[in-house]
């Protein structure tokens, strides 16, 4: 029954070491966010690495095992590294990379000499020796926390500067935003940790081995997490190149919540003006119908400059752009969905005729003003005139 199970560890390490390789070429030959992808690219590498080399050394292949374990072990540390360069690039906060960039690799570089001046010292076996394993805890427990630091920055510093960002410049979301990248990174460190306890259970020999089916859970969770990878990597849209432009043209002063509007110096009466001849634009030229429509398409078209227009949506209005465009797509909406004529329209052309891309941004913008969905709202309108 031992050897069954083993068999089956094996079968799935080979399949998600297989397919870490398949993501790996999706990513790099993808054109669209392509330097992005190269440091998720990295990321899932390491990751389908830990568990090959182990899978290496049970198959007794050792030299190969060691130059595995080479890269995996010490760049478990780097894993947190490359999920922060994948952000930064896809939020468009850098457009290339730095040579500054490389301190972020000390930890690992640190940790990689310490393997070489133990392989050097015991004659390239590590594994032989022991040595690997006594020094486990240790390096294990510094790559991880140098990981999870990275990827909590991230996660929760960067990608949140960014959402500041992209609700005061684009009108639509929702192919925008990383709630997929957050899912994933936290199956990565929950994966991490699990195999991490595995193999720290057996160095203090609270356990004699590891069981296979634990790994094997281990791996099955790998697998999962490459799945919902492939899945949203093909369906992100090319949106490096648009974050750039974001970036520059949308300035910090205008999302940040410490320093509001500080280098912005236009008065009070000058903010009015805009805001009576954005409004009025909004209501005769209906802009809003535009799905794609970004504060810079709204600039140019009523030659007001970007920061001043999300000066006047924050600040007198107390709202961001993505908010604004879409009280009036819902109102909009209300009134097609008003009109008994539109009684057995279909809810999502209702959606693109009142400029939403989508059913589901239509009716979380729906609910969250009004309080239902657009359904509910229409069955509503048609008690009353019964």
């Amino acid at each position: 029954m031992s050897s069954i199970i083993w068999q089956i560890h094996n079968s799935l390490t080979v399949f998600e070491f297989t397919q870490a390789i398949v993501l790996i070429f999706i990513l790099l030959f993808m054109k669209k966010n392509k330097k992005a992808n190269i440091n998720l690219a990295l990321f899932i590498l390491i990751i389908a690495s830990t568990h090959f080399s182990r899978y290496l050394l049970i198959m007794n292949y050792e030299t190969i095992a060691f130059y595995f374990s080479l890269f995996s072990f010490p760049g478990i540390s780097i894993a947190g590294v490359f999920i922060y360069f994948y952000v930064i690039f896809i939020t468009g906060f850098a457009d290339k990379f730095k040579p500054s960039y490389l301190l972020n690799f000390i930890v690992f570089i640190i940790i990689l000499i310490i393997f070489m001046i133990l392989a050097i010292h015991y004659n390239f076996k590590l594994i032989e020796s022991g040595i690997l394993q006594k020094n486990f805890i240790i390096i294990m427990g510094l790559s991880l926390i140098n990981s999870t630091c990275y990827i909590f920055y991230a996660l929760l510093i960067i990608l949140r500067k960014y959402n500041r960002k992209i609700e005061n410049y684009y009108s639509d979301i929702e192919q925008m935003k990383f709630n997929w990248l957050i899912l994933l990174t936290s199956l990565v460190l929950i994966s991490l940790l699990y195999w991490c306890v595995g193999i720290w259970l057996v160095s203090f020999r609270i356990v004699d081995s590891i069981n296979p089916i634990a790994i094997s859970i281990n791996s099955l969770m790998d697998i999962i997490i490459f799945f919902i990878t492939i899945y949203y990597i093909i369906n992100q849209p090319e949106i490096f190149k648009q974050n750039l432009v974001m970036n520059v043209e949308i300035d910090d002063s205008v999302v940040s919540e410490t320093a509001k509007y500080s280098k912005q110096n236009i008065d009070t009466e000058k903010q009015n003006e805009y805001l009576e001849k954005l409004k009025q634009h909004m209501i005769t030229n209906k802009p809003y119908l535009n799905e794609n429509l970004t504060i810079r398409d709204l600039s140019l078209e009523i030659n007001i400059p970007i920061h001043h227009i999300s000066l006047v949506i924050n600040n007198l209005l107390n709202k961001n752009f993505y908010t604004f465009i879409n009280e009036y797509r819902v109102q909009e909406a209300i009134n097609i969905l008003s009109d008994p004529a539109n009684n057995d329209a279909n809810i999502l052309s209702i959606a693109f005729r009142s400029g939403f891309n989508s059913k589901t941004t239509f009716n979380s913008a729906f609910r969250k003003i009004l309080g239902m969905t657009p359904t509910t709202y229409r069955d509503t309108q048609i008690l009353k005139t019964v």
